[in-house]
């Protein structure tokens, strides 16, 4: 079902709330970045702006409809990334997991399985 307006929602119902936890913990400046800036994306989304018609240098495609929320403006931060899955039919971000450049690789590839069993 979709939408009736542009308002996006935010889902989490798929992150796994201990990693969060764990990772806010630990990077809470660089994990408060991330949320701020994914609340820039939908932002933008609920304004009407369509997903690929805008560019921030924080948010890019992690392949097919993966993307990644990265944090900025944090002097010597731990780089970091929070994986998102924007569904546009149903308007809905699925906020999925958070991690480092380190856990990159694996982080990507537990999002795209995650977003299988979402569709």
């Amino acid at each position: 079902m979709s939408n009736p307006s542009n308002i996006w929602t935010l889902n989490t119902e798929f992150a796994t709330k201990s990693q969060f936890k764990k990772f806010h913990k630990k990077h809470p400046a660089e994990y408060s970045s991330c949320f701020a800036n994914l609340s820039k994306v939908k932002s933008l989304l609920d304004s009407g702006y369509k997903l690929k018609s805008f560019k921030l240098g924080f948010f890019r495609s992690e392949g097919g409809e993966l993307y990644r929320v990265g944090q900025s403006g944090i002097a010597g931060s731990k780089e970091t990334r929070l994986y998102v899955y924007l569904y546009e039919c149903e308007q809905t971000i699925y906020v999925l997991s958070i991690g480092t450049k380190e856990s990159q690789q694996q982080d990507i590839k537990n999002a795209k399985k995650m977003i299988k069993k979402i569709k």
